[in-house]
């Protein structure tokens, strides 16, 4: 045997047969994308990217180059999908009920009838408006033409008043086309701002429009109960003096235009401070001098 022949025989093989190379070593992982690389023009399709630049040939040895980089695979499209909304709690289940329907929406007929009474309420409401406008309802006016007292007499023991009151009120109506209707009217008189001593009902009446109408009443006090601080002016205007006396009217008054009118309005006519003098010591009458005295009006 000859060991020169086997060795030789190792290191050159046979003709025909081309010498083998050893396998690349596998591709390193990548540390990054490329720094001055430019970018993929089309990002579907699997070119690689280079960490640095594009790896040199291997060595003559069949290595590569210490330090280079490898290519990799390009990565997949990235497509923006929002998250799955979030589970619902165990315990929370909706209830779901087949044979309960939600309710039907109202007929056709029962909304247009709804719209026409809306219309209607509404257009009711514009002519009323108008009407007023036209005519424009004012208050009327109340002055109180005379007022006088008779028979009066006071007891300091039980503070016990006993007299008469003749009044009469003039009521002025200045609307020009409406008829003013008085209901429930009642006259009282007080000494001072307090409850009334006396009250008394007076008929109802129609004042037509530019009008005037006196209104006598007569209200009769037996043993009313008087304070002290209310008997003092009644004890100083007994001895020659004045007092003074409130006079107040109540009414329900409704404006009328043909088959136009107003709604029922409560009227209150208060007359506050009214003069009546004593005529001489001792007097038991006392009366207002002066001409109609312009009251309140409310309404």
């Amino acid at each position: 045997m000859h060991p020169s022949s086997s060795s030789s025989s190792a290191a050159h093989p046979p003709d025909g047969t081309q010498p083998s190379s050893k396998p690349p070593p596998p591709a390193a992982p990548a540390m990054g994308y490329p720094a001055n690389a430019a970018p993929n023009p089309n990002p579907n399709s699997n070119t690689a990217y280079y960490a640095a630049a594009p790896p040199p040939a291997a060595n003559g040895n069949g290595t590569a180059a210490f330090g280079v980089a490898y290519p990799y695979p390009a990565p997949p499209p990235q497509h923006h999908h929002h998250p799955p909304p979030p589970p619902q709690h165990p315990y929370h289940h909706q209830y779901h009920n087949p044979y309960h329907a939600p309710p039907p929406p109202p007929p056709t007929c029962l909304r247009r009838l709804l719209a026409l009474v809306v219309a209607a309420f509404l257009l009711l409401g514009a002519g009323t408006f108008i009407v007023w406008l036209l005519l424009r309802p004012r208050a009327p006016a109340f002055s109180l033409a005379t007022l006088s007292l008779s028979r009066v007499a006071y007891s300091p023991a039980n503070s016990n008043l006993s007299a008469a009151f003749d009044a009469s009120f003039l009521a002025e109506n200045p609307n020009a086309k409406l008829t003013v209707s008085y209901s429930s009217l009642l006259a009282s008189v007080a000494l001072a701002p307090s409850s009334p001593i006396a009250v008394t009902s007076l008929p109802p009446f129609v004042q037509a429009p530019r009008s005037n109408t006196a209104l006598p009443f007569r209200l009769q006090v037996d043993g009313a109960y008087v304070g002290p601080d209310e008997a003092a002016p009644l004890k100083s205007g007994a001895n020659g003096g004045t007092m003074e006396v409130q006079v107040r009217l109540t009414a329900v008054a409704v404006f009328d235009r043909g088959g136009w009118r107003t709604r029922r309005r409560v009227m209150r006519v208060i007359c506050e401070d009214v003069p009546v003098t004593f005529r001489g010591k001792n007097a038991t009458d006392a009366k207002f001098d002066g001409p109609p005295r312009r009251c309140e009006v409310y309404l």
